[in-house]
Order: structure tokens, then sequence, then C-alpha cells
């Protein structure tokens, strides 16, 4: 079973530490704890898609550390740079076109602390970070629950303790000046209604 160590400066350090070498983690964010690993290591990323028992179908988005690193991965819109403005660092996840393919690409940057502890400790690599779940079951906002389903298949939990939003992120989807929800979060639809969303 994982060690669970307390959000402070040792667990920042343990836990960027295995991030680097290729290990999976679980970190708390402002929604839900999530299973991370780099976004540039296809084989940690393979191992996530197996703890979760993730269908391969599904894509994982991106978390970045400060809003300013969304521009290095994908196309920025004044629609994406105005939402980026308003709702980050925070619960939303923008669908945009990738820089180094003809896809799309996931990317959030999430407002907790550990994004600027591992910026100060030197460790700035994007991640991936779905929910620290087995697929189909409840996304954990405790570190206890973390643990309980998938803590024996990492490395390391750090404890934040109870995550504040409770519920994933909202997705939306942008294409040139048009944006839909692709998924109901922590951020009520009616957010977006002044940036064009028609709320269902």
């Amino acid at each position: 079973m994982a060690e669970i160590y307390p959000a402070d400066a040792h667990g920042y350090a343990k836990a960027a530490k295995l991030l680097q070498a290729g290990e999976l983690v679980i970190l708390p964010t402002d929604t839900v704890y999530g299973l991370a690993a780099r976004a540039d290591n296809p084989e940690a990323i393979a191992e996530i898609y197996r703890v979760k028992r993730r269908p391969q179908a599904k894509a994982l988005s991106v978390v970045m550390f400060a809003p300013e690193h969304a521009k290095k991965l994908v196309k920025i819109s004044p629609l994406a740079q105005a939402l980026m403005d308003r709702f980050w660092p925070g619960a939303l996840t923008l669908v945009l076109p990738a820089r180094q393919t003809g896809s799309t690409l996931a990317v959030r940057c999430p407002d907790i602390g550990w994004t600027q502890a591992f910026t100060k400790l030197g460790f700035t690599s994007p991640l991936v970070l779905p929910s620290a779940n087995t697929s189909g079951l409840p996304a954990p906002v405790t570190a206890a629950e973390a643990q309980a389903d998938i803590g024996d298949k990492v490395a390391l939990i750090l404890d934040g303790g109870p995550c504040k939003g409770g519920r994933e992120s909202t997705i939306l989807a942008l294409d040139g000046d048009h944006i839909k929800l692709l998924r109901r979060g922590a951020i009520a639809p009616e957010a977006f209604a002044e940036f064009g969303l028609e709320a269902s």
C-alpha cells in the first residue's frame, strides 16, 4: 500500500522526485484527488490506463503549473484566452487545438498549492492527472478514499485534506468562437453564459 505523506515541503519533494523518475503518485487538486504521471513519459501514461482500467479510447487531459505554459501545447484563441483569464487557475478543462498534431488536447491549470511548490523544486513538467479511482467508481475527495481504491498500485499519496471542489472539473470544447459543454463539473454551466455557452 502506498505511503501517505502530508502536503508539506517534505511531501512535495518526495512526490516530485518520484514523478521525475516515472512513478505514479496521487495528488490532491481543487476538484478531486488525481492520479499523476509525467505527460512526456509514455510508459507512465500506459500505467495510468492499466491502474485505472481506463478505456484506451478515452484521452487524458494535461495539467500545467501556470496558465502561460498552455501556449507551448495548444493554440489559444481570443475566446480561450478570455476563459483562461477568468477561470484559471481553477476547475476548468479546455479542449483546444494541439500545436504538435492535427488533433485536440484537453488542458487545465488547477488551483492547488503543490504547483508552486513543485516549480520551486525545479519540477515543471506537465502532468496527466485523471481522477485517482478505478474507472466507473466515484472520484475520491480524500486521501483515504484514494488509498482504499488504488493505493496498492502507486508509489505515494500526498494528503492535502478533503478537496474543496468535491467534483471533477468542468470540460469545455472550443472551436473558433463556438463553445460546447462536454462535462458538467465543479463550475456551473451558467458561469459561462457571457462567453456564449447556452446552459441546458
